[in-house]
């Protein structure tokens, strides 16, 4: 069964949507943007925009980075467009109008070297210039007919199809600057019909360095450059740290659960079920992300973070559970920790290790202070108490020491020196992460 829209908002989205989607059904604008930087949920806000207006309009979802292979952006749109009008209900009766269009589309990806407005290469003026012909008979004006043609067709679509056709373009940003000029050169050129809306999910920023790079340091934004394609720009607002923790952490949520089922999952502030202690209970899902979440907000604020270095830690994370997956514990407040430190400077991760701590190490500490020192043995003295105490009270240090060395017996490490050798390599698996490098 598919989600319904904004089924699992955890940005608190599904408002801001329900306005945008008004303004979508009614507007007369041609292109808007929806800002946000990296890490800022554009592509969550787009794909549940669509399931929210699947029965309003006729939408289309069109990935740039996934096309920008292409030299012109102009036949995957096409493919995209078609691909959609296509599956309309037959009655409408729009099989002669979308030969036609497919047609034309044909021709001009195989008549026309479409070149956006700079002079960067060779442009092929023979395929659209012949001396020996009257300049009414001239590629140009032929191409210029047509391209009216071709809107007086796609407005003849919509009106059939008495919808507004919605082209959702995403990724734009993540595209070779000189495909995402292209692409809002075509956008520019061959739409420009009403009730056809390019909706341009983008990271603004990002598209000003690339008309930088195209045309120099002095044109953006500022210049005028990108308001002769973008009619009105929609700023998502910013989610707090801890929303944007919460929402990432979902999407990993498979991977640690495979943990927890298998008993090798491990934290500390863990609030256990009403069961024995010898046994390993299931956590409360709901309330083990909500505090995950609220940890990892709190690690943010002590280093720093930007939603950017939030999405890197979340690439780190995603790629240390990968490591751990067939057969070791999961330490996830440690985990979480050091992978943070590794973002912020990887002397600094070997420091809080060795327990040089900087002031950011300190606060750090004060979240979880049993974690200082457990991979450089002082673990052992709990697990030595422990064995001393007559009774465990719950939620200690003891009861949860004892948690700790049921699962390394559960890997097979059933004396002290095999679990102080396991914990002591433990960070070296989180360390192997820095080899991989985030490209930005």
């Amino acid at each position: 069964m598919l989600e319904s829209a904004f089924e699992d908002d955890k940005l608190e989205r599904k408002e801001i949507a329900e306005n945008f989607k008004n303004i979508l059904l009614n507007t007369d604008l041609n292109v808007i943007s929806v800002s946000a930087p990296w890490g800022g949920g554009k592509t969550y806000f787009i794909q549940n925009l669509i399931k929210l207006m699947e029965n309003d309009s006729i939408n289309i979802l069109y990935n740039a980075w996934e096309s920008d292979f292409y030299e012109s952006p102009l036949i995957p749109i096409f493919v995209e467009l078609f691909n959609e009008l296509e599956k309309v209900d037959p009655e409408t009766k729009l099989e002669e109008d979308i030969k036609w269009t497919k047609e034309f589309a044909e021709n001009i990806c195989k008549k026309s070297s479409f070149q956006i407005g700079v002079n960067l290469g060779v442009v092929n003026c023979a395929a659209n210039f012949d001396p020996d012909k009257k300049m009414i008979d001239s590629e140009y004006i032929e191409l210029k007919e047509k391209m009216h043609e071709f809107k007086i067709k796609l407005t003849s679509i919509q009106t059939k199809l008495n919808k507004k056709i919605i082209i959702f373009v995403d990724e734009l940003d993540r595209c070779h600057p000189m495909y995402t000029i292209k692409t809002l050169e075509i956008i520019k050129h061959f739409f420009g019909i009403p009730n056809i809306i390019f909706v341009l999910s983008v990271d603004k920023k990002q598209i000003e360095n690339s008309v930088r790079q195209i045309f120099g340091v002095n044109i953006g934004e500022e210049n005028g450059y990108l308001r002769k394609f973008i009619d009105v720009d929609f700023q998502l607002p910013t989610p707090s740290m801890e929303q944007l923790a919460y929402y990432n952490l979902t999407q990993l949520w498979d991977k640690i659960n495979k943990f927890i089922e298998d008993g090798r999952y491990y934290n500390y502030n863990l609030q256990m079920k009403e069961v024995a202690y010898a046994t390993y209970p299931e956590p409360d899902y709901d309330k083990e992300q909500n505090y995950l979440s609220h940890l990892i907000s709190e690690i943010s604020k002590v280093l720093n973070f930007s939603a950017r270095d939030l999405e890197k830690f979340f690439v780190r994370l995603n790629l240390t559970l990968d490591i751990l997956l067939e057969k070791d514990i999961l330490f996830i407040e440690p985990v979480l920790v050091l992978n943070a430190l590794a973002i912020v400077n990887i002397e600094v991760f070997d420091d809080y290790l060795k327990d040089d701590l900087l002031e950011k190490s300190k606060e750090l500490n004060k979240l979880f202070p049993i974690w200082k020192g457990i991979f450089n043995n002082s673990y052992i003295a709990n697990l030595r108490h422990v064995h001393r105490c007559v009774s465990i009270e719950k939620n200690t240090v003891e009861s949860n020491v004892y948690k700790l060395e049921i699962i390394l017996k559960k890997l097979g490490l059933k004396t002290m020196e095999q679990g102080e050798l396991y914990l002591t390599n433990y960070p070296e698996k989180i360390k192997f992460i820095h080899n991989f490098n985030n490209m930005e």
